[in-house]
């Protein structure tokens, strides 16, 4: 390969990772704002929002995290819970960033109102966990937020 044949690639390959980052917080844009304008009582509370991830209080108890998978050229979004004070985490779910912007082939980033609904699809394990803890109750740990969410 020759030197103006490795750099075309090489403009061409930060191109693509810049297009990927733009997506990725475009991505948290659209979240956020759809989490904080939404009417519905969620009590989902903007944790943290950077480069690395985006994360959410959970009744102010448990932190939904959303984080590109740490590799170069990543297109892959980990959907993980934890609690307070603890190191933990447990995966949830995971998600495709398109280079086109579209999440898991579907959902255009631009549509707060479908990346919503994409973020509470990927969480709805542990709001069931939750309500079914409250009504019989129950304590709720990691632990047994992690083994109801392996069986839904």
């Amino acid at each position: 390969m020759t030197l103006s044949e490795l750099s075309e690639k090489a403009t061409i390959i930060a191109g693509q990772q810049r297009v990927l980052r733009s997506h990725w917080n475009h991505y948290g844009n659209s979240l956020i704002q759809a989490i904080t304008l939404s009417k519905a009582s969620l009590y989902l509370t903007v944790g943290c929002h950077t480069d690395s991830g985006l994360g959410f209080w959970l009744f102010d108890h448990f932190l939904i995290r959303v984080t590109p998978e740490q590799a170069f050229n990543g297109h892959i979004f980990n959907y993980t819970v934890e609690e307070r004070d603890n190191p933990e985490t447990v995966l949830i779910g995971r998600a495709r960033l398109g280079d086109d912007g579209m999440l898991d082939g579907e959902i255009n980033i631009d549509q707060r109102e479908a990346v919503l609904n994409h973020f509470l699809n990927k969480i709805s394990g542990v709001y069931a966990a939750i309500w079914q803890a409250t009504q019989r109750g129950e304590s709720l740990t990691l632990a047994v937020l992690a083994q109801h969410h392996a069986a839904v």
